[in-house]
């Protein structure tokens, strides 16, 4: 039984050693300068969300389904306005899909002409989580640049020459 016990122990220990809690999230936008706009989505874990409506007192009972209440896409959009800025831009919210472990968020931005230096916010989920990190990837044609928001640096600027 004392060996069995142990056992159980080590594998509980050896669980909490290895558990591991990502705070991250991606945000690939697609410059279209042919059609002078812009697709953005981001994609971020499905209990980052839940945990958001859960703090600001919504049921989460519903979400992702066909109950869900147009309160809770009000809210995210909000947030999502709060946290998530294109200098000298504003994107249109066209909808979200929630899954099991990820959700993901899909914006555009008409008339999209930006000059050579944009500078792009990202805090999401900064308030919940301060080691937090959210990714942007910035298509441009060919060019690809990606950037790193933390807590710290919630800001950065892409060079589009």
């Amino acid at each position: 039984m004392n060996f069995i016990s142990k056992i159980i122990g080590s594998v509980f220990l050896l669980s909490m050693l290895f558990a591991h809690k990502f705070f991250i999230s991606t945000t690939d936008i697609q410059i279209k300068p042919e059609e002078q706009s812009a697709e953005i989505t981001i994609q971020v874990f499905s209990h980052d969300v839940y945990l958001l409506l859960e703090n600001a007192n919504y049921k989460t009972i519903n979400v992702g389904t066909e109950k869900e209440g147009d309160d809770i896409d009000i809210f995210l959009v909000n947030y999502l306005s709060d946290n998530f800025m294109i200098q000298d831009y504003r994107w249109k919210y066209v909808g979200k899909e929630i899954g099991l472990e990820y959700t993901v968020f899909f914006l555009e931005i008409d008339n999209f002409s930006p000059s050579s230096n944009i500078a792009i916010l990202n805090s999401l989920f900064m308030d919940l989580y301060k080691e937090q990190r959210n990714i942007i990837n910035l298509y441009n044609g060919n060019s690809l640049q990606s950037a790193s928001m933390t807590n710290n640096e919630p800001v950065f600027s892409f060079s589009l020459q």
